[in-house]
């Protein structure tokens, strides 16, 4: 007899965690620029280089860029700025892990510790937090029909078939034209970098990205004051994915793993230009849904039956609940710092500290951390920073029951966006996107083949069954190697009633 399978690839994870690791040296302030005179700021952003799987391990490489804004002990001057970059690894080992599985890991700064150590070097050290998740991708084939005359079980399933897992990078070139009302650049400061508005569409063969970089350059003037511009780039880029099409759904993540800068001249001859050539990593994890109706046993009537089966764990998707809310909060930059004149600019990150369902509802709880930037009149202080933790609290309708179940929570800013009020307070405003998956983690029978055993069929004659706890028609019928309609009509059942154990059955 033969079988008709479609074949699927399930991702099954086979080992996560998170750690952190140090990023640390000294800095040593290059020859053509001025002595430090007072530390400003430290900003430092990571991102993964090299995510390697091989047999018992998983090799992490990375980098730390770090920007260090200081007062010059030189008359006249307000900033300067020097850029630095350490490395950082890790490694991860678990006989699980093989050189077949596959890794996404996230990185992010979640500290940063400088202190001077003397006029020329500065000693600096980023905490740097990693997840880490690696997949593995089973090639299974799944039963939907069989030829010839069997008695079928069939049993539904809804999962999500891996197309593709992979890293693309790719560039957003621009340049900024500095506004007329301010002066002309003398040295850039800093850059900011943020990926948001994100979206995709699928085609044979490509997803399509679409997005935004929001920039924001600081830096000095010919006065050597110090101003900031910014601006929104649009970008849309190609991807090549060779089995994707229409209907595949995608998880994109994005990061910023280099920032180029430097100044051009404009028409005039002034250094009005900014061209910036910014690197960008975009991890693809591609999967079609599939649901459909599979045999999960099946027997031939009167014949021995001889049945290769195994039985495997999936994650099988119940539901795909998301929201998006829009968060508000007044900042009040309180009377510890200098007063502010400018802000000039607002990073804003996201973590999830519980995930729970509650009686066909998902619990989501977690925190946004604004991280900002701003400019003062104080000759001490011209640039300073402040953080504010803004928790929040979900409840998000989930349209199946999910007694058992798993929930995982993925928690993005799509947007953010603020404005300094008449009272001197930040009103800040970012969209929240939450985007979860239901999953119940079961087990399943696979059937690879079906066969006739060598032995005759079985026997005729008339038996009489009582049912036991726990028995099914289907059980039975397979047991006596008859179809269940025999059964129901031989003993005259109703359609659809469920057997009481004691209840006296004649097998034909």
């Amino acid at each position: 007899m033969e079988l008709l399978k479609e074949s699927v690839r399930l991702s099954q994870t086979v080992y996560k965690g998170d750690t952190r690791v140090m990023a640390e040296g000294d800095v040593v302030v290059p020859d053509i620029k001025p002595d430090i005179l007072k530390l400003l700021q430290v900003d430092a952003v990571s991102y993964v280089t090299n995510a390697e799987t091989s047999d018992g391990r998983l090799d992490i490489e990375g980098c730390v860029d770090m920007t260090i804004l200081y007062i010059p002990d030189r008359e006249g001057e307000r900033a300067r700025s020097i850029e630095a970059t350490f490395d950082f690894s890790y490694r991860v080992e678990s006989k699980k892990i093989t050189s077949d599985t596959s890794a996404e890991v996230m990185s992010n700064v979640v500290k940063v510790e400088f202190s001077a150590v003397n006029s020329r070097k500065v000693k600096v050290k980023a905490v740097v937090s990693l997840d880490y998740e690696v997949c593995g991708i089973r090639e299974t084939e799944l039963p939907f029909e069989v030829s010839g005359e069997a008695e079928i079980k069939r049993e539904a399933v809804k999962l999500r078939s891996i197309v593709d897992m992979s890293v693309h990078r790719f560039n957003i070139r621009e340049s900024l034209e500095i506004p007329n009302a301010q002066g002309s650049v003398n040295e850039i400061l800093k850059t900011d970098v943020r990926i948001s508005d994100t979206d995709y569409k699928t085609v044979t063969g490509k997803v399509v990205v679409k997005g935004e970089a929001g920039i924001c350059v600081l830096y000095t003037n010919e006065e050597m004051d110090i101003e900031f511009t910014e601006a929104d780039i649009p970008f849309t880029e190609v991807l090549d994915s060779e089995d994707v099409n229409e209907d595949t759904i995608c998880d994109i993540e994005y990061s910023v793993c280099g920032i180029e800068s430097k100044i051009e001249e404009d028409s005039d001859g002034d250094r009005r230009l900014i061209v910036l050539d910014i690197a960008v990593e975009a991890q693809l994890k591609a999967e079609e849904e599939i649901a459909f109706d599979m045999i999960s046993d099946c027997y031939i009537p009167r014949e021995k039956t001889i049945i290769d089966a195994e039985e495997i764990e999936v994650e099988e998707l119940a539901s795909s609940p998301s929201m998006q809310n829009t968060l508000r909060e007044i900042i009040d930059f309180g009377s510890s710092g200098p007063k502010v004149s400018e802000v000039y600019n607002v990073i804003t990150r996201t973590s999830v500290q519980k995930v729970q369902l509650q009686r066909g509802k998902l619990l989501c709880e977690g925190k946004l951390s604004a991280y900002i930037l701003y400019l003062s009149e104080s000759a001490d202080n011209p640039v300073y920073s402040l953080k504010k933790d803004i928790p929040f609290s979900y409840m998000m309708e989930c349209d199946v029951p999910t007694d058992g179940m798993e929930a995982q929570l993925k928690a993005d800013i799509r947007h953010t966006s603020y404005n300094l009020n008449s009272a001197g307070e930040l009103e800040l405003r970012c969209i929240l996107s939450l985007s979860s998956n239901i999953v119940n983690r079961r087990k399943i029978k696979v059937i690879n083949s079906v066969e006739k055993g060598n032995e005759g069929g079985v026997k005729n004659g008339i038996v009489i069954y009582f049912v036991q706890n726990g028995d099914t028609l289907w059980d039975i019928a397979k047991h006596y190697s008859v179809t269940c309609n025999e059964i129901t009509e031989f003993n005259k059942l109703e359609a659809g009633k469920e057997l009481s154990a004691g209840e006296r059955l004649f097998i034909p």
